[in-house]
Parts: C-alpha cells; structure tokens; sequence
C-alpha cells in the first residue's frame, strides 16, 4: 500500500516550515501533499526556528505546540526564559498524530502528558495508528516522546531545563553561552551534571549507565512478555 504522505510531516523536518505555514496556512500546509512541498524543503534545524532573528530571544515558532498548551490553558507568551529552554525542544520532540482529514499536527495532551492521559485522550477521540495483523488489535504508536517523559520526572519537578543538560552552559572568551552540540549530558560531565550533583564523574557516570541498564533490561522484559501475549492471543484465536 503507498501512502501519501501529508505535508504535516514537515513541520518538525524543515527550516522553511514557519514560512510555508505564513504563506499557505496552517490547515492547508498539513493536509497538501509531502510530494508537493519538498521542492521547497532544503534546511534541517535552523537557528531561526528556535531564535528570534533580530534580538537572538528564543521563540515558538510551531503552531502545534501552541495549541497544544493553549488547550491546557498554558500561555506560551508569558513563558519564563528558563520554561523557554524547554519549550523550544517541546516542539518537535513529543508524541503526536494528523488528526482528521486536515491532517492537522496535533499532540494529545489535553488530558495532561502521563502515557495514561495520552491513552485516555486516544481513547476519547477513537484514534489509533494501525491494526495488528495477526491479534486485530487496534494498536498506537508513541512517536518520540521525550518531552512527555521528561515532565514527569525529578529533573522536571526541580526546575531544570532540557537545555541545562543537553546544552549545558561554556565559556566563549567573556560570553557564557548555551552549548549548541545538542549532545548526550555524558560527553560533557563537569557542565552538565556537577553545577547541581556534587560528585566525581566516575561516580555519575555510574550512576547513569546503572540506570540507563536498568531501563533498556526492563524494556527488553516487556517485549519479550509483549511478543508472548501476541503468540497466546492468536494461539486461542485459532483454536475458535
């Protein structure tokens, strides 16, 4: 089966993404045709999509995270700069799905951001991904959702930015600036874990990796028992 993709796709694939919207309109830039669009697609991430050009102050500039928080009654225009530094990743790096036949980017989170608000909001709408070909199962798929896992943690609940970590702040000459790598906190330590945790970075790094184990093991547990639910529901499906 071909399936034609919809320009919403590009929303978190191109530069030129905030132009297009301005231009076309925001219904009619996600339901037109990818094949339409890409001969103006040429740009990855661009400073402009989280920066302001003349004044450098980040912005939102994707309507779907605006709507998004609107629909949770969060003002994105009153957001602190330090709310800021995550608001500018929570554009793209969230779960997602084109509703309707506008194809409109939408993030269910109207219910709140636990996978089980996301799953009750699902739910509510009737909305899933695809069908399960072997348990007829109406299945969902979650895309990316970083940001919804990262607010329900400890470093969210503190006040810590995806920036602090991801982009920690260096020195260039006089000027401290954000890190612009975009990189795992393990690849920088000492700016990205020690201005809070007051531990070597052997004793971090432990730290994580410990974690880091620990959660791909239990991941790897629920696959396996998922793949055995799905072998013992067509089991009984075939025996009537």
């Amino acid at each position: 089966v071909i399936v034609q993709q919809p320009g919403a796709c590009a929303n978190c694939h191109a530069a030129e993404t905030p132009q297009l919207i301005a231009e076309m309109g925001w219904d009619e830039f996600n339901h037109t045709p990818y094949d339409e669009l890409k001969e103006h697609l040429h740009t990855g991430t661009s400073c402009a999509d989280c920066h302001t050009p003349n004044t450098m102050e980040l912005r939102i500039t994707r309507p779907a995270f605006i709507n998004a928080m609107a629909k949770r009654g969060i003002d994105v225009t009153q957001a602190t700069r330090q709310e800021m530094r995550t608001y500018v990743c929570s554009q793209c790096h969230v779960e997602y799905y084109f509703a309707g036949d506008m194809k409109e980017l939408t993030f269910p989170w109207e219910k709140g951001l636990t996978i089980d608000d996301i799953d009750a909001y699902y739910q509510e709408v009737g909305f899933t991904d695809w069908t399960h070909a072997e348990t007829g199962g109406r299945m969902l798929k979650a895309q990316h959702p970083e940001t919804e896992l990262f607010s329900t943690g400890l470093h969210a609940a503190s006040g810590v930015s995806c920036a602090d970590c991801h982009m920690p702040y260096v020195r260039e000459g006089s000027v401290k600036v954000s890190d612009h790598w975009l990189r795992s906190p393990l690849t920088n330590i000492n700016a990205s874990c020690q201005t809070c945790h007051n531990f070597s970075e052997e004793e971090l790094e432990a730290r994580i990796t410990t974690i880091q184990n620990r959660t791909a093991e239990l991941l790897h547990q629920s696959e396996e028992a998922l793949v055995d639910a799905i072998d013992a529901i067509v089991a009984v499906k075939d025996a009537g």
